[in-house]
């Protein structure tokens, strides 16, 4: 097994955005996270290429972040659609259900669509932003450790077994030296 490399929590994730404005209404006025940061960059970072664009961060309660790439220059048109939840989305925590049904509440009051899963050792309430990124704010069961421990002991062996009935038809979708460790 490999030694542990200290990695302490996530600083932020970041997405492109359609406009900084429209994703700072939905996040700071509808979300109430905090707007903590908005930078204009006339070139790319660490680079002498020109490109105008804007990053703008929102800070949770934990002091990590969720952030956004303003860059209308350089956006694809049909870029900002509903993505699928396998192929990307953002996980946030809330304290409860309590939490949980405030947040539906707040969406419901703007018209916003959203859905509730129970998942068992989570439930989660899912969205999309205005940019076609799904959210999950998710709350803990109350017997989330337990849940997540009895799979962490397991974890190898389903990897292991998935594996198994999964690899002949990734080998022949994605090639053999795609799946080799790197």
């Amino acid at each position: 097994m490999s030694k542990s490399i200290p990695i302490n929590n996530i600083h932020h994730v970041a997405f492109r955005c359609r406009d900084a404005e429209q994703t700072r209404w939905f996040y700071e006025d509808v979300l109430g996270l905090k707007l903590a940061a908005a930078m204009s960059f006339d070139n790319l970072s660490g680079t002498d290429k020109k490109i105008e664009y804007m990053h703008i961060f929102f800070e949770m309660v934990d002091g990590n972040y969720i952030a956004f790439f303003d860059d209308p220059y350089n956006a694809p048109e049909d870029f900002f659609v509903d993505m699928n939840g396998f192929d990307s989305h953002v996980a946030v925590e809330v304290k409860s259900m309590e939490h949980l049904k405030a947040i539906e509440s707040k969406l419901d009051s703007i018209g916003w669509d959203s859905f509730t899963i129970n998942h068992e050792f989570v439930t989660s309430l899912y969205i999309f932003d205005p940019n076609g990124i799904q959210l999950e704010f998710t709350t803990r069961a109350s017997d989330h450790e337990k849940i997540m421990a009895e799979d962490a002991a397991k974890a190898h062996q389903e990897i292991k077994a998935w594996t198994s009935r999964t690899r002949e038809m990734k080998v022949k979708k994605f090639g053999e030296e795609s799946l080799t460790k790197k």
